[in-house]
């Protein structure tokens, strides 16, 4: 009788996973890039697949990688673009996750032009009141990621060693000593975006886990104007081709027993 049980369990189980490996997709994935140079090293290991969907002025690509669909957008000039570009393209498109790759001017010293960072928090720096006595951040202004959702077992090897910032964002392209120390006062921040924060409201919104990696531009001094397009032209997308990594290596998740803890816990009962 045990054998006659235990034969139904497994036999109930290859049921469930070959109708599953037919019938699921595996994820889907938005992607947000700041840089055109992130895109084309991400299709080093990807490949088009049907032509642009444009969304107002918005062109959203369709890729593939392995069992993965990705979709693509350009994330725009502020925060306000940016979420703009993350409602168009998660509001006609399904994702189960999202990532992004940008650049970020220096808010401290600690950080190294050229070198990529996690993003652990990110704060809307002109999100609160600015009175007499300075400015007064809003209750709202924080959003924290998760990173103990992030679906990798494994991160290639330019995002191995990064550690993790906040980054403040806003509208405001930063290249005064001046206001970078005041930035970083009234934040608390490592660094300064134009991109993070209207992104990660819009996926909040959508409950799109968000992850992020910014690679540090310049240092939101005066002469970051010229160090940022000098950095833009030298870049060679570097991010997106780890990200690439990073997506190929991805577990087709509707496949996997261990996304299922009932089948998971059967087969570890099984196994006693």
């Amino acid at each position: 009788m045990y054998n006659y049980h235990k034969f139904m369990r497994y036999f109930l189980l290859a049921f469930f996973l070959v109708h599953t490996w037919i019938t699921v997709k595996a994820d889907t994935i938005a992607f947000f890039y700041a840089l055109n140079a992130d895109l084309q090293g991400l299709k080093e290991l990807a490949r088009e697949t049907g032509q642009p969907v444009a969304l107002g002025s918005r062109r959203i690509q369709r890729l593939s990688l392995g069992p993965h669909t990705i979709y693509s957008v350009k994330m725009g000039s502020g925060s306000v673009e940016t979420a703009a570009s993350a409602q168009a393209l998660l509001s006609r498109f399904r994702c189960d996750w999202a990532f992004s790759l940008g650049p970020a001017g220096a808010l401290s010293g600690n950080l190294e032009t050229g070198r990529w960072y996690r993003v652990d928090r990110v704060i809307a720096w002109q999100r609160g009141t600015e009175g007499s006595t300075g400015m007064s951040m809003s209750e709202s202004s924080t959003w924290k990621t998760d990173w103990g959702r992030f679906p990798a077992n494994t991160l290639p090897l330019l995002f191995q060693s990064t550690s993790t910032i906040s980054v403040a964002s806003g509208e405001l392209f930063v290249a005064s000593t001046s206001e970078r120390d005041r930035l970083s006062a009234v934040t608390q921040a490592d660094a300064v975006d134009m991109n993070s924060f209207g992104l990660a409201l819009v996926c909040a919104d959508h409950g799109v886990p968000l992850f992020m990696w910014k690679v540090i531009s310049d240092h939101a001094d005066e002469s970051a104007s010229e160090l940022f397009r000098a950095f833009v032209l030298a870049y060679q997308g570097e991010g997106g081709k780890a990200l690439a990594e990073i997506i190929a290596a991805l577990p087709a998740n509707p496949r996997d027993p261990a996304s299922y803890p009932a089948i998971e816990k059967l087969l570890r009962e099984d196994d006693q």
